[in-house]
């Protein structure tokens, strides 16, 4: 992870006194009203890792092609935690280029419901860095949203979404960015 490729959604309204006290182990207030924490991959890890001057791109979130390198789709990966925590993982999918050009070709359709693939995660989450290029299932639930992450074959994949994850080991490498407000978007 770097702290360039990470950044946390904004809210409609933010500011003011927390309405929750924070935790006393890791010092991150849960969301008074239980919603999920926000926090967003820019771009798959890979982009990074490219120089610059060899860096050849089509598209933007949430769909990305790099050349030489594949076929990237944004998606949530929702993560349950301990302790009235949670958090939506905005990151990034490899996916094949068929799988691609059917999300180009139905995203503002009614067909887009329909909308299930497999893919690859593409960033390094912490804390689970190895599970990078973890193959996992996504699917459409909200029509004005990117699909989420539903499923895995993989043993580390399914645990990430199938388990309850103690909320301090996950929010801990994030701890800076959640104490502050998000970004006023507009």
């Amino acid at each position: 992870m770097t702290k360039s490729n990470v950044s946390r959604a904004s809210r409609t309204k933010v500011g003011g006194k927390a309405s929750v006290e924070p935790c006393a182990c890791c010092g991150i207030a849960p969301d008074p009203r239980g919603r999920p924490f926000s926090i967003t991959f820019d771009v798959p890890d890979v982009y990074l890792e490219i120089h610059p001057e060899l860096l050849a791109t089509w598209g933007d979130d949430p769909f990305l092609a790099i050349k030489d390198t594949g076929f990237y789709l944004r998606v949530l990966l929702p993560v349950k935690l301990t302790d009235g925590f949670a958090v939506d993982f905005g990151t990034w999918l490899k996916v094949d280029p068929e799988v691609f050009r059917q999300a180009w070709q139905t995203w503002n359709f009614p067909e887009y419901k329909d909308l299930a693939f497999d893919g690859l995660l593409a960033n390094r989450i912490e804390p689970w860095k190895p599970g990078l290029r973890t193959h996992v299932k996504a699917r459409v639930r909200e029509m004005d949203k990117v699909p989420y992450v539903v499923e895995s074959p993989d043993e580390l994949g399914a645990r990430i979404v199938g388990e309850t994850w103690p909320h301090a080991d996950v929010l801990a490498p994030y701890a800076e960015l959640l104490k502050s407000d998000p970004p006023v978007e507009g």
